[in-house]
C-alpha cells in the first residue's frame, strides 16, 4: 500500500471535520449532547473522503448528497484504549442476540449521521436495510481502523470476514441517527468490532457484530 500503519494519524492532522455538518449537529439537542461531550474529540472520517485509487467512493460519492447522508461526524474518545491481543479461538460471531447487546459506558466511537430521503429508502420514509448494513460495516470497520493507529509496520488492507445484523426496528428519514461503535478484541490479524444504530430516544434500531481481518491480498482471508 505505500503507507504505514500511522495513517490514519497522517489522515486526521491532514483533514479536517466539515463545518456544515458540525453545524448541523450542533443544532440538534440529541447530537449536540455526544457533539460537546468533552471525553470524546471529533475527527475528519476517513471514508468520506475519495482516495486517489478509487478507494471509499461509495460513502464519498454515492451517499454523501442531500438525499442520502448528507452529514457525518466522527467522534473518537479521547482516553482511545490500546487493544490488547484475546486468547486464540475466543473471537467469534454468534448467531444473533435476543436482547439488545449492552454498551460500554464511553464506547470507542460515535459516529453522527443526517440521514436523508429519498436515496436511501426502502419502503417510504425508511432505509433499506442493506445501507443500514452498510452503515454499520463502515462505521465498526473505521473504529477497527483507528486501533491500528497503535500499530507499527506497513499498512494492510483491512476487509470484513462476517457480519452478523439483527434489525430490531425501522430506521426511519429524514432523521438524525448515531452510531456507536466499539472493539470487542484482537487475535492476531482478525479484529471484532460491534455497533448499534440508535435514535433520539436510546432506541437500538438496528445493531450488529463483525469480524475483520488485515490481509494484502482478500483471496488468502
Amino acid at each position: 500500500m505505500g503507507q504505514d500503519m500511522d495513517f490514519m494519524d497522517k489522515f486526521i492532522t491532514a483533514h479536517h471535520v466539515p463545518e456544515e455538518a458540525r453545524k448541523h449537529f450542533a443544532s440538534v439537542d440529541f447530537t449536540n449532547k455526544y457533539l460537546s461531550n468533552p471525553l470524546y474529540q471529533a475527527i475528519p472520517t476517513y471514508s468520506r473522503v475519495l482516495k486517489d485509487d478509487g478507494e471509499d467512493y461509495f460513502f464519498s460519492r454515492t451517499v454523501a448528497t442531500p438525499t442520502t447522508i448528507p452529514y457525518l461526524v466522527t467522534l473518537q474518545l479521547k482516553d482511545f484504549p490500546f487493544a490488547q491481543d484475546s486468547p486464540k479461538g475466543t473471537l467469534k460471531i454468534g448467531q444473533g442476540h435476543k436482547q439488545v447487546v449492552k454498551v460500554p459506558e464511553n464506547p470507542d466511537c460515535i459516529m453522527l449521521l443526517r440521514l436523508g430521503r429519498p436515496g436511501i429508502d426502502g419502503h417510504p420514509a425508511t432505509i433499506h436495510g442493506g445501507v443500514a448494513c452498510a452503515i454499520l460495516d463502515e462505521m465498526m470497520g473505521l473504529c477497527v481502523m483507528l486501533h491500528h493507529q497503535h500499530l507499527v509496520g506497513a499498512r494492510e488492507s483491512l476487509y470484513t470476514a462476517g457480519l452478523n445484523v439483527t434489525y430490531r426496528a425501522p430506521v426511519p428519514t429524514p432523521n438524525d441517527v448515531i452510531v456507536k461503535c466499539w472493539l470487542v478484541g484482537r487475535e492476531g490479524r482478525k479484529w471484532q468490532s460491534r455497533g448499534q444504530i440508535v435514535n433520539q430516544d436510546g432506541l437500538v434500531m438496528t445493531e450488529a457484530e463483525g469480524l475483520w481481518v488485515l490481509a494484502n491480498n482478500p483471496v488468502k482471508l
